[in-house]
């Protein structure tokens, strides 16, 4: 899984987008989730609103996965905020928390962020 092992810390930012998901994220909605974010991704770094989202279940968590691996693809970070409850044990329990970094809130993501951006104009 090369495309997840990133360097993330060597990717230079231009700018962060917000990408707002709502409702629940399951098999009927996930290609959908995973567009919108793809399609933000191309551009700039992207942070997921999870704030609105009430139910995720596998289909979602691998379309995020997949679009941290569109992201990184293009140079650039996916960033979670707000992630509801049942998604922060899911990828605690996959082990992906060091992977799909989740924050309290948009605003925390953005610092984050802006942190990592930082790093790479070294």
């Amino acid at each position: 899984m090369a495309v997840l092992d990133t360097e993330q810390d060597q990717f230079v930012c231009d700018g962060i987008a917000v990408v707002e998901l709502d409702g629940e994220i399951d098999i009927a909605t996930a290609e959908e989730a995973f567009t919108r974010i793809t399609t933000t991704a191309v551009e700039d770094c992207v942070v997921v609103d999870l704030s609105a989202v009430e139910f995720i279940d596998a289909s979602g968590v691998n379309a995020l996965v997949r679009s941290l691996q569109a992201a990184t693809r293009a140079g650039h970070h996916l960033l979670l905020a707000c992630p509801p409850r049942q998604l922060v044990r899911i990828l605690t329990v996959l082990g992906l928390t060091a992977l799909l970094r989740t924050h309290v809130d948009v605003a925390a993501a953005i610092a984050a962020h802006e942190g990592i951006g930082r790093r790479a104009a070294r």
